[in-house]
């Protein structure tokens, strides 16, 4: 009850605030968030829930079980059959079910819809020795296998 409560108020927000203003950019993605949350708890039928949302990610949990993915978090397979996993709707993220409280990274879909500002000039080349051959975000070693 709270919930759609806190939905109903956050619509008024949105109508109130100036059109494409950064507030009511916000205020929408606070709406989506509050919808997701409200139709996780819809579904208590299962023992994990069909949508999770994690840093603007959009996890939806994934119904095949003969393909072989990795997992983007901790790289190891993902063995359709005995685990459960997840598949962000924005960026294809794909996680363990025992992984997605571990994701530090944000949704990159987020993050481009929100600041659609394009990069014109181009960088220069970098290459993996600049990073001792090392994750830029996890420092993890990179290596041909």
């Amino acid at each position: 009850q709270q919930l759609r409560q806190a939905i109903e108020e956050c619509k008024r927000v949105i109508l109130a605030l100036p059109e494409h203003s950064e507030r009511q950019k916000d205020a929408v993605v606070r709406l989506i968030h509050l919808r997701l949350k409200l139709q996780e708890l819809k579904d208590p039928g299962e023992d994990e829930p069909n949508i999770r949302v994690i840093l603007e990610h959009r996890f939806y949990k994934e119904k095949s079980k003969s393909v072989k993915q990795m997992c983007d978090k901790c790289s190891t397979i993902i063995w359709g059959l005995i685990q459960t996993w997840y598949t962000c709707t924005g960026c294809y993220y794909r996680c363990h079910s025992k992984c997605l409280p571990l994701v530090s990274k944000p949704c990159v879909r987020a993050k481009v819809s929100h600041q659609a500002e394009y990069q014109l000039s181009i960088c220069p080349e970098s290459g993996l020795d600049s990073q001792d051959y090392r994750c830029a975000e996890c420092r993890a070693p990179v290596s041909l296998r």
